[in-house]
């Protein structure tokens, strides 16, 4: 038995010592390169400056191997070696909640999110909810809510970024809503207070409608006075590339019409965007196009300008 017993005891400090001498999972790099044609501002139909202007955008995504973090940093070509601290973005569990955390510049965005399999719902914040599904609900309880998965919430959350303070990690979202037929949101409800009458509270109904295959075609978020903020419509679909209208109207202050191409094979994201501001009587153009995408390992969580001039440079 004492020989068996110490047989068992070299066994396991061999395996825990083959383990612990394995490399750690390496973490992930998304490098995208967005180029930005300012199409300029116009004031009563007249435009103002008369020509094009272009810039390029880097951006630069790093995931841990869980996913469950995520670092990101944005650069110009003029900024493209500055010193710069990334923003943070982290999911991870509270309790019986998760807790997403985004810290960007001098702002913190945390949002609560919890699972109730009862319903087959999610809710996000203090009020909104989302009803799935049943393989919708399945597939996002395991991918976030036990594995963590940060592009699989930025997917299913991505016509709501902007309202949540996540825009900026719309390009990594993960597309698997767009590559799975059977993966629905049934339906919405969600209450927000106006930015300039903040004791005046909204009720909204969010409606989803889905064409014969299974894709997304439709989208209303209608207040329960009859305020339309958001309405989204299919214009195109074929083997995974979507083209999609988008009409937002912000408390009658902020009026964006989107044209969006997405292709799912790629990781394409693509945006033609008009936006006019009603107080001040003007609007602005541009389109984002996107010029690259690579995705390669990484031993390293934050970069020095070292490797962000390495990661431009890679082929």
């Amino acid at each position: 038995m004492k020989k068996l017993a110490y047989i068992l005891l070299i066994l396991g400090l061999f395996h825990i010592n083959i383990h612990a001498q394995q490399p750690s999972r390496p973490y992930t790099i998304t490098y995208i390169v967005n180029k930005i044609i300012d199409k300029g501002e116009y004031v009563d139909e007249k435009r103002v400056d008369k020509s094009d202007k272009i810039s390029t955008n880097h951006l630069i995504y790093i995931s841990s191997p869980k996913k469950d973090s995520v670092a990101f940093y944005k650069f110009t070509d003029s900024q493209i070696l500055a010193k710069k601290s990334p923003q943070i973005c982290t999911l991870a569990r509270s309790q019986s909640n998760l807790i997403l955390k985004y810290e960007h510049g001098s702002y913190t965005t945390q949002l609560k999110l919890n699972f109730n399999d009862k319903e087959k719902s999610i809710s996000v914040g203090d009020k909104d909810i989302f009803y799935l599904n049943d393989s919708y609900y399945i597939y996002l309880h395991k991918s976030i809510g036990d594995l963590l998965n940060i592009p699989d919430l930025i997917d299913f959350l991505e016509d709501y970024l902007t309202v949540y303070d996540l825009e900026d990690l719309k390009y990594i979202l993960s597309y698997e809503k767009y590559k799975y037929n059977d993966f629905k949101i049934l339906k919405a409800v969600m209450e927000s207070y106006r930015t300039q009458a903040t004791d005046y509270l909204d009720k909204w109904n969010v409606k989803f409608v889905y064409d014969k295959s299974g894709i997304l075609k439709y989208v209303l978020k209608e207040s329960t006075e009859g305020d339309k903020e958001m309405e989204k419509k299919l214009t195109f679909s074929n083997k995974g590339i979507f083209k999609y209208t988008k009409h937002t109207n912000v408390e009658s202050r902020l009026v964006t019409d989107n044209e969006i191409l997405i292709d799912s094979n790629k990781h394409i994201y693509e945006e033609k965007v008009s936006s006019f501001q009603v107080g001040l009587g003007k609007e602005t153009q541009y389109e984002i196009k996107q010029v690259s995408f690579k995705s390669f390992p990484t031993k390293v969580f934050m970069l020095t300008s070292d490797n962000i001039s390495k990661i431009k440079s890679s082929k």
